[in-house]
């Protein structure tokens, strides 16, 4: 009999924790409709777009007397003081006799290299890898714009190519072909010498180009310090002056860029801040560059001029650029403003789907760009938000355990 009571004590204690669990669970089974949200890295920037003029230290170069010249430099070569920039020949033909001896002396140069390989026991597996790695420089510098180390690469391409081919059945065909080719120069060289009028030489060292514009005495670094907006707007939509330049040399690796801008969207910047800039030509990356000046404002605009001493090659060529002016950027997680809670810390945060409940993590709010927030991300702890993150949308009740069932 008092068994009998037991099993009934039993059976009745298992009925109520049984209810009891359904009951809690129930309490804590969403049965909201909610969508889901993948936490996504972002970056957004403050700053404007604008147009303006590469400001460089300039000196023109000019060719004495008449004369055809034949410029002998590459675009943003470095040259040294008394190197010669160009030589000034008599005629056209004097002109394309010394495009022949440029080409012979490449020839030549590639043959006497394909010699070398050849006396040395350089197998092919070597030589490939060495073709690969020079195909790849050269696109490399392609993809950059730096086309005169592009053509130094391509250069440098040419007899490991040659050798690739060259048995040693075939080595003495490969020398009797540079004889000739030194034969041949030794002619052109002695026509030349009575054809040329003269050369020109650097003053300076300094970075060459060909390209002029007859601006390089007028826009210049010192011109900037002073500048009005008024004084800089009449050279916007420059054209070309006149100048019987054969070229420039740019003195200092320092250059500038000068724009009119609207004087609300510099008022938190000041002389020495460091900013990002986005050009829309000859950059193949961003540039950070200096604020050297903000002029005294006219018509609610003023000029910002900014400067930099990398990438010198690049900027010795043009005159004026577009540009996206990145004054500030903030970077994180992007997350819908509807996801965000507080809780009763005052903490911000959101629920993120872990398994099925609803786990709560807090955020730090950086940036607010409409309809979503940026939210900071910090690695430091898998208990912060991460990217990928399951974040819970939903307008029903939320709390930290919450069983989210649709």
């Amino acid at each position: 009999m008092r068994g009998d009571k037991f099993m009934k004590a039993v059976v009745v204690t298992l009925v109520c924790i049984v209810a009891c669990y359904l009951i809690f669970s129930f309490t804590r089974v969403s049965g909201d409709s909610y969508s889901i949200y993948k936490a996504v890295r972002y970056e957004v920037g403050d700053g404007i777009t604008t147009s303006g003029f590469l400001v460089r230290s300039e000196q023109l170069l000019e060719a004495p007397g008449e004369g055809v010249v034949v410029l002998a430099r590459a675009e943003g070569e470095k040259v040294g003081k008394g190197q010669t920039v160009a030589n000034v020949f008599l005629d056209e033909a004097a002109k394309a006799r010394q495009a022949r001896i440029e080409e012979l002396e490449a020839a030549a140069e590639g043959l006497r290299r394909a010699d070398s390989f050849a006396s040395t026991d350089v197998d092919s597996a070597t030589l490939d890898r060495e073709i690969l790695d020079l195909m790849t420089q050269v696109a490399r510098f392609a993809s950059r714009r730096e086309y005169a180390s592009a053509n130094t690469a391509a250069e440098s391409l040419k007899p490991y190519v040659l050798r690739r081919y060259i048995t040693s059945s075939n080595v003495d065909v490969l020398r009797s072909r540079l004889a000739a080719v030194q034969s041949q120069l030794s002619e052109l060289y002695a026509e030349a010498g009575a054809a040329q009028a003269g050369q020109v030489s650097a003053p300076a060292s300094g970075f060459f180009s060909s390209r002029i514009d007859g601006y390089e005495d007028v826009l210049t670094p010192a011109f900037l310090e002073t500048a009005t907006v008024s004084a800089l707007a009449k050279y916007e939509g420059i054209g070309h002056l006149y100048t019987e330049a054969i070229g420039k040399l740019v003195l200092s690796p320092k250059w500038y860029f000068a724009s009119i801008v609207p004087l609300k969207n510099v008022e938190t910047l000041r002389v020495g801040d460091w900013i990002d800039v986005n050009f829309a030509f000859d950059f193949y990356e961003p540039v950070r560059m200096k604020i050297e000046r903000i002029s005294p404002s006219e018509n609610e605009r003023c000029i910002l001029v900014l400067s930099s001493d990398s990438y010198i090659q690049n900027a010795v060529s043009s005159r004026t650029e577009t540009a996206d002016l990145m004054f500030s950027s903030v970077s994180g997680l992007r997350i819908p403003k509807t996801a965000i809670y507080v809780n009763e810390e005052g903490e911000s945060g959101v629920y993120v789907l872990v398994g099925a409940e609803a786990t709560w993590k807090s955020i730090e709010i950086l940036f607010d760009d409409g309809d979503c927030f940026i939210v900071k991300l910090d690695k430091s702890s898998t208990k912060n938000l991460w990217p990928e993150d399951a974040i819970i949308l939903t307008t029903g009740e939320m709390f930290n355990g919450k069983v989210m069932v649709q």
